[in-house]
């Protein structure tokens, strides 16, 4: 077993349907059958040799019923920073995030889909998900220790990126201080879709003034990020917030672009698949 990033997918199931997901109906991840706990925590073993934090994730790490057993592993592993990335929903359940935060996890990442439920349950297809996912955010916030980062990750596509205003001012009032804007990867059947999909630069471009118009960017204690937002879809001033996935993807290629640009040392590149859809047309270094 190899791993050449500190993401470790558990599983390939889910309590959400999401619209969007890059890691549904996918031709490679279909095919796979979940891990076991010692497949697991072998990967876990290498993982610790090349980094000191790792991340659980894939697709509903909190639904796996050794949840705790593959925690308490990576802790005796001493990792610096282990954390877990979660739809939230199971952390609505006061007893359960407690336990969470108790088993050594010191990063939350919840992921959000909008700013009100009809926004964010029309594309989980989950009814109420919505709710308990910010329940699910409002009892990290409650029960975590100082040291314990919570993060919110904002997966915006065509269905959700005019909510972006109000996502953040909810997150903020909330006591969110780290939020993460995620642009969707086309890696699967239905998120290679123009119905979810957006150009690149458009939608960077909008993600990009709704942070600097609404002073976002100037709060001392606001985390933000723009995570595979290729820094040639970003205004120059906005491609400082740029941050790369760490987990490498075959499918990324150059473009001509690429030849001449600064960042090509931590970006690899745009996914094929998004090429197709778009093309490079909206893709710049001015």
């Amino acid at each position: 077993m190899t791993n050449s990033s500190p993401y470790l997918y558990v599983g390939y199931y889910c309590n959400n349907n999401c619209v969007f997901c890059s890691e549904a109906d996918d031709e490679y991840l279909e095919h796979l059958k979940n891990k076991s706990l010692d497949e697991i925590k072998k990967e876990l073993t290498v993982i610790r040799k090349n980094y000191d934090f790792v991340s659980v994730m894939g697709r509903e790490p909190t639904i796996r019923p050794d949840i705790f057993k593959i925690i308490n592993f990576a802790r005796r592993l001493k990792f610096r920073q282990l954390g877990i990335t979660t739809n939230g929903r199971l952390l609505s359940i006061p007893s359960f995030t407690r336990t969470i935060l108790k088993s050594g996890v010191n990063q939350v990442g919840v992921s959000l889909s909008g700013a009100t439920a009809a926004t964010h349950d029309k594309q989980t297809l989950v009814p109420d998900s919505f709710k308990q996912t910010i329940a699910g955010i409002k009892n990290v916030l409650k029960y975590k220790q100082p040291g314990v980062s919570l993060l919110v990750n904002l997966p915006m596509n065509r269905i959700n990126y005019h909510q972006l205003k109000r996502e953040l001012k909810l997150l903020t009032d909330l006591g969110v201080r780290e939020i993460n804007i995620l642009n969707i990867a086309p890696l699967s059947r239905r998120s290679r879709s123009k119905k979810i999909i957006m150009p690149m630069a458009k939608l960077g471009s909008y993600v990009f003034k709704t942070l600097k118009d609404n002073g976002y960017l100037d709060r001392e204690n606001l985390k933000i990020l723009l995570v595979e937002f290729p820094p040639c879809s970003l205004p120059r001033e906005g491609r400082k917030y740029f941050f790369p996935c760490l987990e490498k993807n075959n499918a990324k290629v150059r473009i001509p672009l690429c030849h001449r640009c600064p960042y090509t040392g931590i970006c690899d590149g745009v996914l094929d698949s998004y090429l197709r859809l778009y093309g490079t047309a909206d893709l710049n270094l001015n």
